[in-house]
């Protein structure tokens, strides 16, 4: 499913690296003034919606069955096609113009490079809502070159995805603390129910669980579906009689009835 996510980004105005954040190399510093913070708002007000972005050089994006991080490491210049993408929205959460580069890399930032005589740089804090397949870092490199600089991301950190908030994380001291006092793994996992939004599940009786869990399509009528469940590639979450994740179905085409079938993209249980 295509999950909400809420980033926290760093983005640096006023430097580019080879990968678009602080692990790469410095490409350029410099060019242009520093931007006012309601020049930049402005700029991240045109990234919403449906935008195309050219994924980064170091990227898994695969370009003739190979990644794209492959022909960087071998110093290959390739054409790269923009991908659709889907941000719902942003805004800025701090602004600060007139940085030193030291106060980007005190995080354990990787950048190499000719790292003297850096001039000022900005950095911007945003909150980034959008969808699976959004490269931050692209957003970052782009907002820079519309602003007449240049920009790369900083630190990264992901607050949300779909039901599951930072708040809900757990780290490895907290789960040694819960084993230790006795506890198990499983207390600490959420039911696999969780992440399969009611909106889009859909119970099955025994015999459809039967046929999809041996691979066979089922068949419903559109209105006894949830809604948008209307097109062929929609998502259905097909729920067992306790109410479990059993298997995520996918439309594989609607009849001139309005009968709809389902395939079964994944079987869990």
């Amino acid at each position: 499913a295509a999950f909400e996510k809420i980033y926290t980004a760093e983005i640096w105005l006023g430097l580019s690296t080879t990968t678009d954040d602080l692990t790469g190399e410095l490409r350029t510093a410099g060019p242009g003034r520093l931007p006012e913070r309601a020049e930049v708002e402005a700029v991240l007000n045109e990234y919403s919606g449906t935008i195309d972005q050219i994924p980064p050089a170091f990227s898994l994006t695969k370009l003739g069955g190979k990644e794209l991080y492959r022909y960087a490491l071998a110093g290959e210049e390739v054409e790269v096609k923009p991908k659709r993408v889907t941000v719902l929205g942003s805004r800025m959460l701090d602004y600060t113009a007139g940085l030193d580069l030291a106060d980007a890399l005190d995080r354990d930032a990787a950048l190499h490079g000719e790292l003297e005589n850096v001039p000022k740089l900005a950095r911007a804090l945003v909150e980034l809502r959008c969808v699976g397949g959004v490269y931050v870092r692209s957003i970052a490199r782009d907002v820079g070159a519309d602003l007449g600089t240049e920009g790369t991301l900083g630190r990264l950190t992901r607050n949300r995805v779909g039901p599951f908030s930072e708040d809900d994380a757990l780290s490895l001291d907290d789960v040694a603390r819960h084993m230790s006092d006795g506890g198990t793994a499983a207390e600490l996992l959420h039911p696999l129910a969780s992440v399969a939004p009611e909106e889009k599940s859909l119970e099955l009786d025994p015999t459809q669980l039967a046929m999809v869990r041996n691979g066979q399509s089922i068949r419903r009528f559109k209105h006894h579906l949830p809604p948008g469940a209307e097109k062929r590639g929609d998502i259905v979450f097909g729920l067992d009689p306790a109410h479990d994740l059993a298997v995520v179905l996918k439309v594989a085409g609607v009849n001139q009835h309005s009968l709809v079938e389902l395939r079964p993209h994944k079987v869990i249980g």
